[in-house]
């Protein structure tokens, strides 16, 4: 029994001993197919690759060759070499009558309503000494610093303050500041505000109505900037209302600190008050009414601009796909490359970029709106009351910055007869030459 016990085992390893051989002997062939297929890849890659070099060869070989042929060809054709020259710069004169090019635009606009984002690399100086300033109501979060003789009926403990700090609760937070007695001449002057790079001027518009200046100041890419506002708030005493604030300098009531509003006379010790601006801010600003001689400096022109809007959203609900743009322009006309094109009322001014990179001239208009004077560059501006279906535009090519529109015309004219000529006599001197060996 022993004996044969160890029979069985010996059987069993060397059944084992076959099997291990032949999965080796598997594995060994499988990595020999492997080998043999990457070589046999190479050999056809290189091989692929000196007949697509001997391809080049021969046909740069061949391109040589044909243009030593026509190179001699031509120079015994003298004549026909010269006609083959003036047949190609007619055949480019055309062409570049015909190609899209980049030229300088301007417009002269008056809008109800635009926006654009400053794009200067320094502050810029954009509203400059508007004196005899109405009203000015100021949103957003901002804190402000009072100083002077402070009088309220309805809050006693701001008589006894000569210093009178408020802070906002939020951005919805606002404040207002006019003549305490309508009847005298305003002393409130708006003596600077500066604008920040990269601040976009939103919804500047005039209200003919109400002679009301409006425009909200937001940072696009740096809100660390702040746009600067200086006032000067004269002698006389002032009207001061205030909403969603709080004062930091005094407690009031609990009773009037749930309203939230506020109103006290001011009679400034300090006419000049800084307003430095970080968050988002809209402004309203009553001006004397607009003369042909002051108000046009109120605004500074020569603003380097990028953004440019001349529309506005009519909001219909909460779905932003339900909202409308609305052209904001009440008139206008565009010109470029010796072009003209009148821009009617409600039809939108499609511009390609570079677009408007320059607002020249920018003043208020009485009984009409926003009187503006741009510039910039572009291939194609579009006019039309839908923006996907422009009735109008101006597309010029590089000829039209070169010379006159009549002299293109009269340019094109002469080169296609040219062209006509001179294709037929390179056919009969071809045909010429076939017939006399």
């Amino acid at each position: 029994m022993a004996r044969r016990q160890t029979i069985k085992q010996q059987i069993g390893a060397f059944l084992r001993a076959i099997k291990i051989d032949k999965i080796g002997q598997k594995l060994i062939a499988t990595g020999r197919l492997v080998i043999s297929g990457i070589k046999k890849g190479l050999n056809w890659v290189i091989k692929a690759g000196r007949l697509v070099i001997s391809g080049i060869k021969k046909g740069l070989k061949w391109m040589i060759k044909t243009l030593k042929s026509l190179s001699t060809y031509l120079w015994s054709k003298k004549l026909l070499t010269f006609v083959l020259g003036l047949l190609l710069i007619f055949s480019g004169l055309t062409l570049a009558a015909f190609v899209p090019s980049t030229h300088i635009f301007e417009s002269n606009l008056t809008v109800e309503e635009m926006s654009f984002t400053y794009a200067g690399k320094e502050p810029k100086l954009f509203l400059d000494t508007v004196r005899g300033i109405k009203s000015l109501e100021i949103e957003g979060k901002h804190n402000i610093t009072f100083t002077g003789k402070i009088q309220s009926k309805s809050t006693p403990a701001l008589n006894q303050l000569t210093i009178l700090e408020i802070e906002p609760i939020d951005s919805t937070s606002k404040w207002s500041i006019a003549t305490a007695n309508l009847k005298q001449s305003s002393e409130l002057e708006l003596t600077e505000l500066r604008l920040q790079p990269d601040t976009k001027v939103n919804k500047l518009s005039y209200d003919t109505y109400r002679n009301q200046l409006a425009f909200s100041l937001t940072s696009v890419e740096k809100p660390t900037n702040t746009n600067i506002l200086q006032l000067n708030l004269g002698n006389q005493p002032l009207k001061v209302s205030l909403e969603g604030y709080k004062l930091k300098n005094v407690k009031l009531p609990i009773d009037s600190e749930k309203q939230r509003q506020l109103e006290f006379i001011l009679t400034p010790n300090n006419q000049e008050l800084r307003l430095n601006f970080a968050d988002p801010v809209t402004i309203y600003l009553q001006p004397p009414a607009p003369n042909n001689n002051e108000s046009k400096q109120w605004f500074r022109g020569k603003i380097e601009v990028k953004k440019v809007e001349f529309q506005r959203l009519d909001r219909t609900g909460a779905n932003q796909d339900d909202n409308l743009p609305i052209s904001t322009i009440l008139k206008g006309e565009v010109h470029m490359a010796e072009q003209t094109r009148e821009i009617k009322p409600n039809q939108f001014l499609m511009v390609e970029e570079p677009g408007i990179k320059l607002i020249r001239y920018l003043n208020i208009v009485p009984q009409k709106g926003l009187e503006v004077r741009i510039s910039g560059k572009s291939k194609l501006i579009q006019i039309g009351l839908d923006k996907e279906f422009p009735v109008s535009r101006i597309q010029a090519s590089w000829l039209d910055g070169v010379l006159p529109r009549d002299a293109i015309i009269a340019l094109i004219s002469f080169c296609a007869a040219s062209f006509t000529y001179l294709l037929s006599f390179i056919i009969n001197d071809i045909s010429k030459s076939s017939t006399n060996p």
